[in-house]
């Protein structure tokens, strides 16, 4: 059940990211009379950060360091699950968050159009012009045209920096708040190499890392991973968490 659904999602995400990439090429293509779509004037790396005096492969080398800092941080927190905690609720959770969080942020990209941050998108991700649209359910995208109003990279990072935390028992406090602040400075790096590169614009950055944190606590998370992914799942759902033990002292 998890992997089918992992697989489902992984495809899923796939197809909408090309599909981003597809509607930003039509807009340039046709309403915007084949023109350059100009990025938005982002203040933050614009008029602080100065980035338009950043040549472009220094810009490509820090975008690809985002995607370093974003999936060593998912590898270890998967090798340490693996290893120490096999808990079963830790990959419903995360599979849960990203049931909503994939739809969400991709119908919400197509439902408005955005110049991408970075300028000329669609020359520089190698997007097809070609008629056939086919390569939509098939092509990888390594970069999607269009990005907007949320950073997928930054989204994972704090999915699974939650994740980490909670694995962490609740009895040993320290342990768990050292997790997190290693987390939380992890993510600040990545943040960095993302105003730096021009990655997203940095309305992106804000509303993702608002969003996922606001999602990842909600308790409706643990309810429906409960239910949908593990067994006897009314059953654990009706059972006391470690901490409501621990508030009760028992």
């Amino acid at each position: 059940m998890v992997i089918g659904c992992g697989i489902v999602l992984f495809y899923l995400n796939i197809v909408l990211t090309n599909l981003v990439s597809l509607r930003q090429l039509r807009y340039i293509e046709t309403l915007d009379n084949a023109t350059l779509f100009v990025p938005l004037h982002d203040t933050l790396f614009i008029d602080w950060v100065k980035g338009y005096q950043m040549d472009q492969y220094i810009t490509f080398a820090l975008r690809d360091m985002v995607d370093v800092c974003t999936y060593s941080w998912i590898f270890v927190t998967v090798l340490i699950w693996w290893s120490c905690s096999r808990e079963a609720m830790v990959p419903a959770k995360i599979l849960t968050v990203q049931m909503v969080v994939i739809p969400f942020f991709s119908i919400s990209q197509l439902l408005t159009i955005v110049p991408d941050s970075t300028p000329n998108c669609v020359e520089v991700y190698n997007i097809p012009k070609d008629e056939d649209i086919s390569w939509v359910f098939w092509k990888y995208p390594l970069r999607a045209c269009g990005n907007m109003l949320w950073s997928s990279d930054l989204a994972q990072l704090v999915i699974f920096t939650a994740m980490a935390v909670q694995m962490v028992s609740a009895r040993k406090p320290r342990t768990r708040w050292l997790v997190w602040l290693v987390g939380e400075c992890w993510t600040f790096l990545t943040i960095v190499f993302i105003f730096s590169s021009r990655y997203q614009y940095s309305m992106d950055v804000f509303i993702t890392i608002l969003v996922i944190k606001l999602l990842v606590t909600h308790p409706g998370v643990e309810l429906i991973a409960t239910q949908c992914f593990i067994k006897k799942g009314a059953y654990y759902a009706r059972a006391r968490t470690e901490e409501e033990l621990e508030m009760s002292g028992l």
